[in-house]
């Protein structure tokens, strides 16, 4: 019976584990994306925070080893986090070497660093600004504003100054290499480095919205939705998962809409509501507010609209609201 009993807490444990676990990785995508790259970087160029260091293999393949300490939070001194003013041998021992470090490297630490840093500033001063009766200015920042943009305006930034552009499986009517530059700047950690592969084309699937959804019922990946109108116009949004049917609203802040006319510009998540993607058998809904929406297709995939809505904070994403569709792509990072 305790045999039963201890197998049956234990597969209750499991599953709970993995739900905590899913929830976090959809509520803080980003995080959960660049905590596996800052533990890297840390790890190769900082081991000694991560045990013992066989310093020789090390050296035998060509790295040079380093003890330079950086901090995460600059703005703490030594009588601030409670230290004191003296210098211990070890951070003598630290900042011997400082120099020996790479331009490169810091360059890298300092793109990695970045959004953590900005997090832990507002994070700091949140509790101080809170008391404040002051009035606030209109140029700075809402609290909302200030964590959206540490968090997701970052997300697309490479240690690589070349965009390398991956290549396609399956043929694109719409989007040339200069489009896919532009949109490769804006993927999500979790899309980068994939072959874009083609999941649906109203080519090739027709105009079908349920077809659509059909077509992504096994995918886990963020899809890249494109659209050429009848005038021309390039147009669409990146989700953070595959189109489906759902209730309610779904989605993550990795989240955007994007247009290439009159110039390209992508308009990221604005934190001012969750209303990301929603779908049914008739439409399909990315963005809304005030009973706009960013992008609203039917079920034939036929006829659409573009509005501003708060999710986004967009602009129309075509010249005029309504719009003709001439071709739709759906792409997944797979």
């Amino acid at each position: 019976m305790s045999w039963m009993l201890s197998s049956v807490g234990g597969f209750v444990d499991a599953i709970y584990n993995n739900q905590v676990k899913n929830t976090v990785r959809r509520a803080m995508p980003f995080i959960y994306n660049r905590v596996d790259d800052l533990y890297r970087f840390i790890h190769a160029w900082v081991p000694n925070l991560y045990g013992e260091l066989d310093e020789n293999y090390w050296r035998e393949r060509g790295y040079v080893l380093s003890d330079t300490d950086t901090d995460l939070s600059p703005e703490l001194t030594p009588q601030e986090s409670g230290e004191g003013g003296e210098t211990t041998e070890e951070g003598k021992a630290r900042n011997q070497d400082g120099d020996d470090i790479s331009e490169l490297t810091r360059e890298s630490w300092e793109l990695i660093k970045a959004p953590y840093v900005k997090l832990y500033a507002i994070l700091k001063t949140s509790s101080t600004s809170a008391d404040s009766e002051q009035t606030q200015d209109p140029e700075v920042l809402s609290m909302s504003e200030e964590l959206r943009r540490a968090l997701y305006a970052n997300s697309a930034v490479s240690l690589d100054n070349d965009i390398i552009i991956p290549d396609l499986v399956g043929t694109t009517e719409i989007l040339s290499d200069e489009h896919r530059e532009h949109l490769c700047r804006h993927l999500p950690a979790r899309a980068e480095g994939y072959l874009w592969t083609l999941v649906f084309s109203t080519s090739q699937n027709g105009f079908s919205l349920n077809s659509m959804y059909r077509k992504m019922g096994k995918i886990e990946s963020p899809i890249l939705l494109v659209i050429e109108d009848t005038e021309g116009n390039v147009f669409g949004a990146l989700t953070s998962c595959a189109l489906h049917v759902s209730d309610h609203f779904y989605g993550t802040g990795e989240s955007l809409l994007f247009r290439f006319t009159p110039r390209f510009q992508a308009f990221n998540w604005t934190g001012d509501n969750l209303y990301f993607i929603k779908g049914n058998n008739e439409s399909l809904a990315i963005g809304a507010g005030d009973g706009k929406f960013g992008l609203w297709l039917d079920g034939d995939l036929y006829q659409g609209r573009t509005q501003s809505c708060s999710t986004y904070g967009n602009e129309p994403l075509a010249p005029h609201e309504d719009f003709v569709v001439k071709t739709l792509e759906c792409w997944a990072f797979i």
